[in-house]
């Protein structure tokens, strides 16, 4: 666990680098300071990134499934037979979608432009 840092730590922190660093170097030093933070953030968010990437790729190839599982619905312990029904019952609701946005575009009105 990280320990926390308070006002105080910063303070005397402050103090020290003033008085060891001087006050004319101690603008420099902070902006340094800063930008070594700032590179171990972004090292740190790209490592997070590919580990999380890494887990990704794992969890699909132990399971190549599970997309089209979570995409139609299937639950565990499914017979194939259950599963072929499910998957034919989800294609005939979602031809029968398309039908009927066909039939509503069918039904309105075409303009034909102005007659004169």
């Amino acid at each position: 666990m990280i320990p926390e840092i308070g006002a105080m730590e910063i303070f005397i922190v402050g103090v020290l680098a003033l008085i060891v660093v001087g006050p004319k170097e101690l603008p420099k030093l902070l902006r340094a300071v800063g930008g070594i933070v700032r590179k171990g953030r972004e090292l740190t968010a790209e490592f997070r990134d590919g580990i999380e990437t890494l887990a990704a790729e794992a969890e699909r190839e132990a399971d190549p499934f599970n997309d089209l599982r979570k995409e139609e619905g299937l639950r565990p312990g499914m017979s194939p037979e259950e599963i072929t029904e499910h998957i034919m019952a989800n294609r005939e609701h979602e031809a029968q979608g398309l039908a009927d946005a066909t039939e509503e575009a069918d039904k309105k009105p075409v303009d034909k432009g102005d007659k004169a």
